[in-house]
C-alpha cells in the first residue's frame, strides 16, 4: 500500500470492513474525493472551557467541565450561543487499520460562518489529530464566534481525512508541477511562487473587485441564529459588504470577523489534495483560515481541461488585540500539497458543490448579495 491520502474508493472499503462505523449508516454524499464528512451525534455538552482529554479521557474531563448536557434531535434544532464552548459526540466511530492516521478540519461552510471547530479523540493529546490505528469515538469541540448557530443531529461541521506515511509534496517536485502544470495561478495566468520551508505556494488577498462588487464582508453581531439547514438567508441582515480598497487598504478591527478571497486561483488535479498551513505570526496578529483541507478536483475541470481558470480560496480572517492594515496583494498564508494514494473515482464538484470555481463566496446558508 502506497503512502498518501486515502481516496473515495478506499474510504468505501473501510466502511465495508467496518473500520468506520456508525449506528446511522454513512450517507454516500458524506464521502468526498479525499475526505469524509463527519456528522453530529446524539449528545452535546456545554463546557466551562476548552480542554484536551489526555490519559484521563473525555468522560472524566466532562464530569469536571460540563455545565449542561443536551440531546440533539433530527428535526428540532438546538441553538449554540456565540462565545459558548460546546462538545458534541460524532456519529462515526473509528477502528482504523495499523498505519492509517487521520486529521480533522472544519468544513468550508463552518469556517465561513465563524464557527471554530476542532476534532478530539477519547484520550487525545492534540486537537485534529487521530493517531495511527486509532480505535474509538470522536468528538467535536464547537465555538460559535460571530453568530448563534442552530444545529441538529446529523449536521456536518467537520471533516476527516485519512492517510498513510508522509504524503507531502517536496519542494523540487512542487516547483516542477508549477512550471509544467500550474496548481496555483496569478490572475494573468502565470504560476504563483513556491516557498521552500515548508514546500508550499504563497497566497495573497484580493482587495480590488473586477466586477464592481464587494471585495469582502464583515460579520454583523447580535443577529438571529444561523440555522445550518436553512438556505437563502438575507445577506444584508448578517453581513456588511466592503468596497474595493485601492491603495489605502482596509483597517481590520480587533476581534471582528471578515471574509475575503485570494488573488490567486487553485487547480487541484486528481492525484493531489491540499491543506492551508498555519499563518506566520511574525507577519501580523491574524488568524487567516478555519477550513484547512482542499479536496482533489477543486478548481479543476471535470474533463481535465488545463485551460480551466481555477477557483479562488475564501479567506476567513480575524485580527487580535490591535487594528491591522490589510492591503491588496498582501501575502497571508501558504498552501501545501499532498499526494493521494491513487486517483479518486470522483472529483470535487462533479456531483455538485456550492464552492467549485468560486470567487468571493459566503457560506451556502446565505442567498445572493444585493447589488
Amino acid at each position: 500500500m502506497s503512502d498518501g491520502i486515502l481516496v473515495v474508493q478506499s474510504i468505501r472499503t473501510l466502511l465495508e470492513q467496518q473500520a468506520i462505523q456508525a449506528l446511522v449508516a454513512v450517507q454516500e454524499d458524506q464521502i468526498q474525493p479525499s475526505s469524509l464528512d463527519l456528522r453530529l451525534g446524539a449528545r452535546v455538552w456545554q463546557l466551562q472551557c476548552s480542554f484536551l482529554p489526555g490519559p484521563a479521557g473525555i468522560e472524566r474531563k466532562l464530569g469536571r467541565l460540563a455545565t449542561a448536557s443536551h440531546r440533539l434531535d433530527r428535526d428540532e434544532p438546538l441553538v449554540l450561543h456565540r462565545g459558548g464552548v460546546y462538545l458534541a459526540e460524532i456519529e462515526e466511530v473509528l477502528e482504523l487499520p495499523e498505519g492509517v492516521w487521520g486529521r480533522g478540519n472544519p468544513k468550508s461552510s463552518t469556517g465561513r460562518i465563524d464557527v471554530f471547530v476542532r476534532l478530539l479523540c477519547e484520550q487525545g493529546f492534540a486537537f485534529d489529530t487521530v493517531p495511527p490505528g486509532y480505535r474509538g469515538r470522536l468528538f467535536l469541540e464547537i465555538t460559535p464566534q460571530s453568530f448563534h448557530v442552530a444545529v441538529r443531529r446529523g449536521d456536518r461541521l467537520g471533516q476527516l481525512r485519512l492517510g498513510r506515511g508522509q504524503p507531502g509534496l517536496p519542494t523540487e517536485e512542487l516547483r516542477a508541477r508549477q512550471a509544467s502544470e500550474p496548481l496555483c495561478l496569478w490572475s494573468d495566468g502565470t504560476p504563483a511562487p513556491v516557498s521552500d520551508t515548508p514546500a508550499s505556494v504563497l497566497l495573497s488577498v484580493d482587495l480590488e473587485s473586477s466586477d464592481h462588487g464587494p471585495v469582502g464582508y464583515i460579520a454583523r453581531r447580535h443577529m438571529p441564529p444561523v440555522d445550518l439547514q436553512r438556505r437563502n438567508l438575507p445577506v444584508d441582515r448578517y453581513w456588511i459588504p466592503l468596497a474595493a480598497a485601492g491603495q489605502e487598504g482596509h483597517v481590520l478591527e480587533p476581534e471582528q470577523f471578515y471574509i475575503f478571497a485570494t488573488r490567486e486561483r487553485l487547480r487541484i488535479p486528481p492525484d493531489l489534495c491540499a491543506e492551508l498551513v498555519a499563518f506566520d505570526a511574525t507577519k501580523g496578529e491574524l488568524r487567516t483560515h478555519y477550513a484547512g483541507f482542499i479536496d482533489s478536483g477543486f478548481g479543476w475541470s471535470a474533463v481535465g481541461d488545463e485551460s480551466a481558470p481555477g477557483a479562488k480560496l475564501v479567506l476567513e480572517i480575524r485580527t487580535h488585540d490591535v487594528p491591522f492594515l490589510l492591503e491588496h496583494g498582501q501575502p497571508l498564508f501558504q498552501v501545501e500539497f499532498m499526494r493521494n494514494e491513487a486517483e479518486p473515482d470522483v472529483l470535487y464538484g462533479q456531483q455538485g458543490s456550492n464552492y467549485q470555481m468560486q470567487g468571493l463566496r459566503l457560506a451556502k446558508q446565505f442567498g445572493e448579495p444585493s447589488r
